[in-house]
Parts: C-alpha cells; structure tokens; sequence
C-alpha cells in the first residue's frame, strides 16, 4: 500500500518543515517513508513543494505517481497540482487563500486567519494545517506528529507548535464530521 500527500504553497509558510514532520510522523508509526521538497530561488514568495510517499513495504520509486491527498496553502498550488489526484484523493485548502477549487472531495479550513488571529502572526498556520489533515489521513497519529513536531521545532516554538496542531486536529475532526467525500484507502487507525 503506497500512500502520497503533497503540500504545496509559497516560501515562507513551512511547507517544508511540514512534510518533514509528516515524514518523521510516517517513520515514528513504523512505516517506510520518502519526504522531497523543492522550492524556489526565492526565500520568501516562490512556489515550494514537500512531498511524503509513505508505504508499509519499501518504497522503490521516490516519486509521487498520484496523490492521495493535496494540501495547498495558495492558489497557485491548488491549481498546478490538482493533475496530480488520484480519483478520490482528498484535496485540503487554506479557505483564506484559495478561492475555487475544481475538485470533488475538498475540505476548506482559514489557515492564515486562524494563525493570525489566534498568534498574531501567520507562521503557526502549518501546523494548524497538519492538524487538520490528521483526521483525514489513516497513515500517522496525533501522537506520532504529537512527537516529530517536539523534535523538529526550535525549543521556544514547540509549545506553540503544538498548540496549533491541536487546534487543527480539533478543527479536522469536526470538519470530518460534517463533510461527505468519497472514502480514502488506507490503513485504519486503531
């Protein structure tokens, strides 16, 4: 079973350091992972890509073939990358930044709103948003994002960090609860 999550957004808004979180999550429940990323030569503003292959056998082409799911925090993102869904793949976007989605299964969650209006700044909004995704992928645990987010983060910002997962996970739920998109493979979550 090969599972892919693409996040997709502009520099400077830890699209990178998500998929590397989802990726330590992938490898802290026991699965075998590939995390790339690609960004562009600007620091802030360019388009920026992480990507997680996650397998419960190894994975022998590092490459996404079709996405399960699509995290796009802009536009831009949502746009260039829906080619790359599978049939039911799940496509989550920041409400605030991406205006029409052309997709059937679709979750709309304020990322940027949320982070600023609850932090006063934007740079929680990834998180909030690996929070929201957590609910909807059956491959990770809060507890193994719980744990790749206090290793990854700088020491004054892990408290906050996962905080805003939280949040997202709390918002995900509801948003799950409440959505009906067709079922995604994978393995259950006991």
């Amino acid at each position: 079973m090969r599972y892919e999550i693409r996040i997709a957004g502009s520099g400077g808004q830890g699209i990178i350091i998500a998929g590397i979180i989802l990726a330590e999550a992938g490898i802290f429940k026991g699965y075998y992972v590939i995390q790339s990323q690609n960004y562009g030569p600007e620091a802030r503003g360019g388009t920026s890509v992480s990507e997680v292959i996650i397998s419960d056998a190894e994975i022998d082409y590092p490459k996404t073939l079709g996405l399960d799911i699509l995290l796009a925090f802009n536009q831009r993102a949502c746009d260039e990358n829906l080619r790359d869904m599978k049939p039911q793949g799940l496509v989550i976007v920041d409400a605030d930044l991406v205006n029409s989605v052309f997709w059937v299964n679709v979750v709309r969650a304020p990322f940027s709103r949320l982070s600023q209006n609850t932090y006063k700044e934007q740079k929680f909004a990834n998180m909030l948003a690996v929070g929201v995704l957590a609910p909807f992928c059956p491959w990770f645990s809060t507890h193994s994002i719980h744990k790749a987010i206090a290793k990854r983060m700088p020491q004054g910002t892990i408290r906050s960090n996962l905080v805003a997962f939280r949040e997202g996970v709390k918002l995900g739920r509801d948003l799950k609860k409440h959505i009906a998109f067709q079922e995604l493979e994978g393995p259950v979550e006991v």
